[in-house]
């Protein structure tokens, strides 16, 4: 054992043979350092950085391998160019540490040792007994002085005193490498010097072999002596006397036709053999060949082509190996004469142990193994060009690793390398499948872990390193790029499109991949990889991107981690300079910020704070600033009303500004739209201060406006029709069905105080008539505003023209209502939006009703004030046939005032009765909803209740009964009959009181006529029941008998069943004692018979009509 030097004793060699992922520090000249070990590696016995050990603790790899090749061991793993180096050596000597181990950890682990082996051996000790004897000491016949000499004694003090030699022995030789260990230096400068000297020796032995390598080798090329006397005498006379004859026969030669015929014989023969014997036994990858001139070519695309032929008829004998040919580039066109007899023996060999599929074997592997050994070639030349301190190469066996981007990263930092290998194709637990063999395969390390989850082509047919590559590094770069991609698009100003990110990958070209993110209105700035370095470049250069791409290469540790904030840094450099530098020609400036960034964000619960930046104008005044929050979820500008006190600054009033999404365009344009554009706003603040105090819920949305620049917008304000409908006293909303429950409020321009602008009419005059002049100035600004909301049914309001009133407009095509508001700057503008939209609401609800019922009403004329409709008792279904019979039509007015409707009937209408529950219903919750039915379906009853009034009169006058009619509700009517007494002194008068209701039937509505007499009883049995029940179940009737009463349809089937009842009680009255006397005076009593009752059925089936083209039933007397 060298002292100063202590092996552990469990070395292991390490399973993969590549180094690109192992600490060369310990390797370097002057620079070795030692690992600190974890508590781990401590417990396990082996440090980091551990060579590789025999049994007995002895180095096997300090200097050399296992076979003193210490050549190849002692090569340099990494080249250090630092100054400082330790023990002073040379180049020439490496400084060794492999194997080295502190002094103190060698005492502490051999302290620890020896404590658990005397633990173990007095344990062992004790287990041993000895004889009972000598354990009591009873013994008379040993004296006192005399030891113990039992065999248990004996055995236990052997144990113990071997025991204390060997650790007596272990710390002697600790005790000695200590005292040596204080020449560690000398000591450790004598062990480089003795590895420089096996290197030299190994170099001594290997060049030697070299020389005995070249030396029988050159024996093939040696020439034996010419022999000038027999090659003169055969020149001069064609033979020699002294030369052998073995009289041999030579066959006569081949004609070609016989050569032709030979080789076709040759062709056959092997195409039989081929299809026939030995069809099974082609391999996969020998299916394709072709058969000509005697052999039979198979083919391996992207790999081999060899020649065969057969030297026998007999089908069990052998191919035979003739020509071979590379199919992949680049390879040499032709075989030298030395691989081609290796070939040669190596294939007919194989082709005679194992036929086609040996020789498919054989050669697959060669070819594979060739390959390798080019892609090597072409690394090592690339290595040694323009890729050249960017990669390291390193042969392994029957394999290649290649480590690229070498300078990117500190010595401690990731690394990345590719394997290239041969895979046998085979499957674990998988029976062999013919078509699978052993193939070239690529392994990815990047950062020090294997990528598993990514498809890398490898096109072997065309091999080239550098295209190989360029696969590699261009998925790094792409998932660079895509990392940073991704961490930047999940931000709000890309997911929201307001700026441009382009991400552009290109796989197997990583010089063409970048990352283009927008910096500005037409300013981007463009990421990309270098492929052989792995350095960023920005573009363009400047001296924000210049700083920004040093951050990345020299200050980060991890671009992806850090590429995010280095970009959005970048921005905001950008956008700062170009604010400051442009807006200063316009009259803005940057200004200090008034208050603190935790206010702001307190006050704007602002969740994404990024670079805050106060703008403010030459010309505002101390309280009001325009701020920029430039941040990577958007950036957002706030008009800011900052209020100064004593304690301090406080944001009282701030404001969105919702510019464009984009990045604005920073030019003198821009600033100027932009002093404009906060004078707006500053106006607009009022309106949606004023609907926050009333409770009314808004919504602000960017519409296209034309009265104002397209580079800044003003947000239209969207209120719920709904709640400006609402009055103060109601609770709840008045949702209106004729439109979108949405208004929206526009801003159109403001006007200064010069002149008052005068809106005209159609006929070129103002409001009130006069001519439109100007005003004296005043002192004011004002603003317009333009409300719109579009309606659900634009054809309900085509009687409406263009200009409805002189603020408010009519658009036939959009269906929209368009009203123009004006207020002073600071005053708001609800409170004639809501006189405006209350009218056209009672407007719409009217028009509505009329266009949703099925009754026949019709629009005559249409106003924002006043509405004129005409109505018959038919549904529309039966119009046109009305039409034709030319139905009269009745006319009705309402007039639209703000507090309520009016509604009027032209003279004559029979409704005049109902005007009050008409009027009732119109400004009621219903408004005009059942407006349409009532005026259609109660009709025919209004019209037979005047008949029945008029048929009454006389009857009236004559004392013979009277009837009155009362409209109890639009849908409830009284009709009492007052018929004289038998016996006008004694008898009281007899009643009839009826009952027209309307009723739910069937899921249909339906008029019902019942007799409600005052009383317990109701419905009595008397002439008036025998006289309805005659008229309910009369004959050909077109009404439904109930029983006690009957049931008519809504419409002129009422007013017939109405009719008919008042018929049947008018009999009655005209049967009364008074009426018989008058007849009888007369003369004339009728009397009944089949006549007359033929007469009566004749009249009641031909069902005359009214005047007014109403069916009337006429009964007969039975």
């Amino acid at each position: 054992m060298m002292p100063g030097v202590v092996m552990m004793e469990n070395g292991v060699r390490a399973p993969l043979p590549t180094n690109h992922d192992r600490d060369h520090s310990q390797l370097a000249n002057g620079n070795g350092t030692f690992t600190p070990q974890s508590t781990s590696d401590r417990q396990n016995g082996a440090p980091v950085g551990s060579g590789l050990v025999d049994s007995k603790g002895t180095s096997a790899m300090i200097n050399g391998d296992e076979n003193g090749d210490g050549a190849k061991s002692a090569q340099p793993q990494r080249v250090n160019t630092n100054p400082s180096r330790m023990n002073d050596l040379p180049d020439e000597i490496q400084h060794v540490t492999m194997g080295f181990v502190p002094l103190g950890l060698l005492l502490s682990r051999l302290a620890q040792k020896t404590h658990n082996q005397l633990g173990d051996e007095i344990m062992g000790l004790a287990k041993i007994q000895l004889p009972a004897a000598a354990v009591n000491g009873n013994s008379a016949h040993v004296s006192a002085a005399t030891d113990d000499t039992s065999p248990e004694n004996l055995t236990k003090k052997r144990r113990l005193l071997n025991f204390v030699q060997e650790k007596h022995a272990e710390w002697v030789k600790l005790a000695v490498i200590a005292r040596w260990s204080r020449n560690a230096e000398n000591v450790s400068k004598l062990i480089d010097l003795m590895g420089l000297l096996r290197q030299q020796q190994a170099k001594y032995v290997e060049i030697l072999d070299q020389v005995i390598t070249i030396k029988s080798g050159l024996a093939f090329a040696r020439l034996p002596n010419p022999d000038l006397h027999t090659a003169h005498y055969v020149l001069s006379t064609g033979t020699a006397p002294w030369m052998p004859d073995l009289n041999y026969l030579e066959p006569p030669p081949l004609t070609a036709k016989e050569q032709l015929q030979w080789i076709e014989n040759v062709n056959t023969l092997l195409s039989i053999r081929l299809n026939l014997e030995e069809y099974d036994n082609i391999p996969y990858y020998f299916r394709d060949y072709t058969i000509g001139s005697g052999r039979v070519t198979f083919k391996v695309p992207g790999e081999f082509e060899v020649d065969l032929t057969i030297a026998d008829e007999d089908f069990d004998k052998q191919f035979w190996f003739i020509d071979f040919r590379f199919t992949f580039t680049p390879a040499p066109a032709e075989l030298s004469d030395s691989l081609r007899m290796y070939l040669e023996g190596k294939v007919n060999e194989a082709l005679e142990k194992d036929g086609l599929n040996g020789c498919y074997k054989y050669l697959h592997e060669f070819v594979l193994t060739h390959k390798i050994s080019e892609y090597m070639r072409q690394a090592l030349e690339l290595s040694r060009g323009r890729w050249v301190d960017t990669l390291k190469v390193e042969r392994l066996n029957r394999a290649m690793s290649i480590q690229y981007w070498v300078g990117r990263y500190p010595p401690e930092g990731p690394r990345s390398w590719i394997i290239l290998g041969v895979h046998s194709g085979r499957k674990a637990n998988v029976a062999e499948d013919p078509k699978s063999c052993s193939h070239l395969t690529l392994r990815w390390f990047k950062d020090n872990k294997e990528v598993l989850d990514v498809d890398i082509p490898l096109n072997d047919a065309e091999i080239s390193t550098e295209d190989l590559l360029n696969r590699v590094i261009g998925r790094h770069v792409g998932f660079i790029l895509f990392s940073i991609h991704s961490r930047l698009e999940s931000n709000g100003r890309f997911t929201k499109r307001e700026a441009g990110l382009v991400l552009d990958v290109h796989k197997d070209d990583p010089t063409k991949s970048s990352l283009k993110m927008q910096l500005g209105y037409a300013s981007y700035v463009t990421v990309g990889i270098s492929s052989t370095t792995g350095m960023f470049s920005m573009k363009p250069q400047t001296n924000i991107t210049w700083k920004g791409e040093q951050k990345l290469n020299w200050y980060s540790k991890d671009p992806i981690q850090d590429g995010l904030a280095c970009l959005e840094s970048v921005r905001c450099h950008y956008v700062v300079d170009e604010i400051n530098r442009r807006g200063k020609s316009t009259g803005w400036f940057i200004s200090k910020g008034p208050v603190k960034m935790d206010s702001v964000k307190e006050v704007l619960g602002l969740r994404d704070m990024g670079q805050l930046l106060w703008l403010r104008r030459r010309g505002w005044t101390d309280e009001w600033y325009i701020m920029v929050n430039l941040s990577l979820s958007g950036d957002k500008w706030w008009l800011m009303e900052v209020k100064h006190r004593d304690e301090g600054a406080r944001i009282s009033s701030y404001t969105s500004l919702p510019l464009s999404s984009h990045a604005p365009n920073l030019g003198d344009k821009f600033f100027s739209n932009l002093t404009m554009f906060t004078a707006a706003m500053i106006s607009q603040s009022t309106d949606l201060r004023t609907l926050r105090q009333r409770r009314i819920k808004q919504v602000t949305h960017d519409e296209t406006n034309y009265s104002i620049p397209a580079s800044m917008k003003v947000p239209a304000i969207f209120l719920r029709l709904s709640d400006i409908l609402r009055r103060p006293h109601e609770s709840e909303k008045r949702v209106a069905s004729w439109a979108l429950d949405f208004v929206q409020i526009m801003f159109k321009g403001t006007r200064n105080s010069s002149r008052k602008l005068q809106i005209l009419d159609r006929d070129g005059a103002t409001s009130n008539g006069a001519v439109a002049r100007e005003e004296p100035p005043k002192e004011s600004l004002r603003v317009f505003l333009d409300a719109r909301l579009k309606v659900s049914d634009p054809s309900r309001f085509g009687l409406l023209k263009g200009h409805v009133e002189r603020d408010v407009a009519f658009n036939r095509g959009l269906g929209v209502f368009a009203l123009r508001l004006e207020a002073e700057v600071g005053t708001t503008i609800l409170d004639t939006l809501a006189h405006r939209l209350q009218a056209i609401d009672k407007l719409a609800d009217c028009i509505d009703a009329i266009r949703r019922s099925d009754r026949d009403i019709q629009c005559e004329e249409i106003t924002l004030t006043k509405v004129v409709v005409t109505y018959t008792n038919r549904t529309k279904s039966e119009s046109d046939v009305a039409g034709q019979l030319h139905d009269e039509r009745w006319k009705v007015t309402l007039v639209l005032s703000p507090d309520a409707i009016k509604l009027s009937f032209e003279k004559g209408n029979p409704q005049l009765r109902a005007l009050d529950h008409f009027q009732h219903l119109i400004n009621s919750d219903l408004r005009c909803l059942k407006l349409p039915f009532f005026l259609s379906s109660t009709l025919p009853i209004h019209r037979a209740l005047d008949s029945v009034e008029d048929a009454w009169e006389n009857l009236a006058i004559n004392n013979q009964g009277r009837a009155e009619v009362f409209a109890y509700h639009l849908d409830w009517f009284v009709i009492r009959y007052y018929l004289p007494g038998s016996n006008r002194v004694v008898s009281p008068q007899r009643r009839l009181t009826l009952q027209v209701r309307l009723r739910e039937h069937r899921e249909e509505v339906e008029w019902h006529i019942s007799r409600e007499e005052p009383g317990p009883v109701k419905r009595p049995d008397d002439e008036f029941k025998q006289a309805l029940d005659k008229v309910f179940n009369a004959e050909d009737k077109r009404w439904q008998s109930l029983g006690d009463c009957a049931a008519s349809k809504t419409d002129h089937r009422v007013g017939d069943l109405i009719r008919a009842i008042d018929d049947a009680i008018r009999r009655l009255a005209m049967q009364s004692p008074t009426l018989v006397k008058q007849n009888q005076l007369k003369g004339q009593m009728q009397s009944k018979n089949p006549a007359h009752a033929s007469y009566h059925r004749n009249m009641a089936t031909t069902k005359p009509r009214a005047p007014g083209g109403q069916a009337v039933v006429v009964l007969d007397d039975d």
